[in-house]
């Protein structure tokens, strides 16, 4: 067999999904897996719902991914070379041009549909003469290119995935393969960029099923190999109704924005449909994933996504296995969004390493992270009934002694310091930390009280105390 080359080929009318991101990575990692060739191919020949800044976004959603391709294409570059092979089937009676009014077409549908049977154009056109083809073409008349194709037989393919498929070609009858603006369609373009681009493995949902026979008898015509296809399930959502905007973010744009990390999405993504060899494990680098990816694992059966299940292991990927520097340079830009000061790196570093634990996504962490960059805050009513005691007071003129003497700088430091401040004063340790958090937070909880003080400079803590003091004396 040739190299393997497989290739991800989306229409740019919107946002990345993220079942057309797992298609594109599982072509990628089979691709990989192989030592092949991956492709990407922009689809962009809907004139009207094409946009270069969907392009852009589709390009950089899949940079941010992990995606790299070895060649790039966009077929709206290559209409040249899809009108050469459109006139090689004209002029072999492959293909024929059909002048059929949008008019005439919807009364055989609504014929088809009294009838009550799936509508096929009834072939009218391509009883045409040449000569009256010509005639009409001379007399202005638009017209579609349709594809001839032959009656009443059955096209037989084995998918990777899906196994033994068979279908008739009466299911679906004479089909356009160039529209009357003269613009070639998907069925068309996608078996002549796949052929010239020498794709061996078709990697594409289940929902392009029903094309594949078209494109079969197009390769066929046009005397080009045919290509493996492997039609992955449809991903599904917990209600197991197919995933849309109802069950929460569908775009891998939505994810990036809630701070998600590229690696815990592409893992989680290659989980939807895939079992691997390695049972029971669930977090993979993409090196391992390279490593262990075959078509022959994946599933038949749809895939259920699990919106907690990614927060989980996005969690896990910020808690345990990002190194610092890489969460903190992923980390400032939603920090400065929120309006935090972030000029000292080194300050942001350290809060970062002690509580990413606390959070499991970037925009977590910004609300989670407010009391180390915000000083100025308002204490609500029915938390200043509790600290407006005189035993507070106490603690809070207490605390302020001890740090200015010396600041604890670790979590075990605070807790040393709160233990001698309980006894000191013979209160309970809850007084002391319940006090201590709303102080210098203005909450009941957050992170951990300890790992504030540790991390917050001194004049910050200082500053916030003495604020709830002359308040209180």
């Amino acid at each position: 067999m040739s190299k393997v080359k497989t290739r991800f080929a989306p229409s740019p009318t919107g946002y990345l999904h993220l079942g057309n991101a797992r298609t594109a990575i599982f072509s990628y990692l089979f691709a990989r897996h192989n030592n092949g060739n991956f492709v990407l191919r922009i689809e962009d020949t809907d004139r009207e719902r094409s946009t270069k800044e969907y392009e852009d976004m589709l390009i950089e959603d899949l940079k941010w991914l992990g995606l790299d391709w070895d060649e790039f294409y966009r077929q709206s570059e290559r209409f040249d070379i899809y009108k050469e092979y459109v006139n090689k089937l004209l002029e072999e009676g492959k293909a024929y041009p059909c002048f059929c009014t949008p008019e005439e077409l919807e009364r055989e549908r609504e014929e088809a549909r009294k009838k009550g049977i799936p509508y096929r154009y009834s072939g009218k056109c391509r009883r045409l003469t040449k000569e009256e083809a010509e005639k009409l073409k001379r007399e202005g008349k638009p017209f579609t290119v349709r594809f001839k194709v032959p009656e009443n037989r059955t096209v037989v393919f084995e998918d990777l995935i899906k196994g033994h498929i068979a279908i008739n070609t009466d299911d679906f009858g004479d089909f356009i393969i160039v529209r009357s603006d003269g613009t070639p369609t998907y069925n068309f373009v996608v078996v002549v960029d796949d052929a010239l681009m020498g794709i061996t493995h078709v990697i594409r949902g289940e929902d392009h099923i029903p094309n594949t026979p078209k494109q079969i008898l197009i390769y066929e015509a046009l005397g080009f190999p045919v290509p493996k296809f492997a039609h992955l399930p449809v991903i599904l959502g917990e209600d197991r109704s197919k995933l849309s905007k109802r069950h929460g973010a569908v775009s891998v744009r939505a994810y990036r924005e809630e701070g998600y990390m590229p690696e815990a999405l592409f893992n989680y993504l290659c989980l939807l449909g895939w079992s691997s060899p390695d049972e029971g494990r669930e977090i993979f680098s993409k090196e391992e994933l390279i490593k262990l990816f075959d078509l022959k694992d994946v599933n038949d059966s749809p895939a259920v996504f699990n919106k907690d299940k990614l927060k989980w292991m996005n969690g896990v990927y910020i808690r345990e296995i990002l190194p610092i520097d890489t969460l903190l340079e992923r980390a400032i830009p939603f920090l400065e969004r929120a309006g935090y000061d972030v000029r000292d790196r080194e300050y942001v570093k350290k809060v970062i390493s002690y509580t990413r634990d606390s959070y499991d996504t970037l925009s977590e962490m910004v609300e989670r992270l407010r009391a180390f960059f915000v000083d100025d805050f308002e204490i609500k009513e029915e938390l200043w009934a509790f600290i407006d005691d005189e035993k507070v007071y106490d603690i809070l003129n207490l605390f302020l002694e001890k740090i200015r003497e010396k600041k604890p700088e670790t979590p075990d430091e605070v807790k040393k310091l709160v233990k001698e401040i309980q006894k000191t004063l013979k209160v309970k340790p809850p007084k002391v930390w319940k006090s201590l958090r709303i102080v210098l937070t203005g909450e009941t909880e957050g992170v951990g009280i300890d790992i504030l003080i540790a991390v917050l400079p001194k004049e910050k803590i200082e500053k916030r105390i003495l604020k709830v003091l002359e308040k209180l004396s």
